[in-house]
C-alpha cells in the first residue's frame, strides 16, 4: 500500500498537464423490476446504504425529483469531494447527476447518468455512464482508471442493495 501510495504521489509530481476528460460505462441486468430499481435510485436518502464505496455521503432534498448529493470518495490513494445536482426522471428511467458549480469541489467535471430500461428476459437492464476530470495534474490512465473502478463500484453496489431487496421480497412473498 506504501508503494503505491509513493508512486501516485510520484506521478502526480511528475505530471505535466491537467487531466483530460474521461468517461466510463458500466451495465448489469438484475432480476428486480424496472420501477423497483428506479424507485431504490431516486431514494436519494437511502445513497449512504447503498453505495458503501462512498466514505461519506448527505443529501439534501431539493424538489420531489431534485436532490443535492454531498460525497467524499477515496481513490488510487486519493480522497475526493464533491457535491452533485441529481435530477430524477421518472418517464425516461433516468437519474442523471451533474457537478453543482455553487459548492466546493475537487473536481473539475462529473456527470453521471443512470438508466434503466426493461430486460427482454425479465427483470432490468441498467446502464450507467461517467464522465470526469480532477482539478489534479495525473496522467488519463490513471484518471482513465479512477473513472472505470468508480463506475463499477457503484453498479456493483446496486446490484448488491437490489438482491437484497429481491430477496427480502421473495421472503415475504413465502410468508
Amino acid at each position: 500500500m506504501r508503494t503505491l501510495l509513493t508512486l501516485t504521489f510520484a506521478v502526480l509530481l511528475a505530471s505535466p498537464a491537467p487531466a483530460d476528460t474521461v468517461e466510463a460505462n458500466a451495465s448489469a441486468h438484475v432480476a428486480v423490476a424496472p420501477e423497483r430499481v428506479l424507485a431504490l435510485l431516486a431514494d436519494f436518502d437511502s445513497w449512504g446504504r447503498v453505495f458503501r464505496s462512498v466514505e461519506t455521503l448527505s443529501t439534501e432534498r431539493c424538489a420531489p425529483q431534485r436532490a443535492r448529493v454531498r460525497q467524499r470518495v477515496h481513490r488510487a490513494g486519493l480522497t475526493f469531494a464533491y457535491t452533485l445536482a441529481a435530477t430524477v426522471d421518472p418517464a425516461a428511467r433516468r437519474v442523471d447527476l451533474q457537478l453543482d458549480p455553487s459548492e466546493p469541489s475537487d473536481m473539475e467535471l462529473v456527470t453521471s447518468t443512470w438508466r434503466v430500461d426493461p430486460h427482454p428476459d425479465g427483470g432490468a437492464f441498467i446502464q450507467l455512464r461517467v464522465q470526469s476530470r480532477t482539478r489534479l495534474r495525473v496522467p488519463a490512465f490513471l484518471e482513465r482508471r479512477i473513472a472505470e473502478s468508480t463506475a463499477r463500484d457503484s453498479l456493483d453496489e446496486l446490484v448488491r442493495a437490489l438482491e437484497h431487496v429481491a430477496a427480502l421480497g421473495s421472503a415475504v412473498g413465502e410468508s
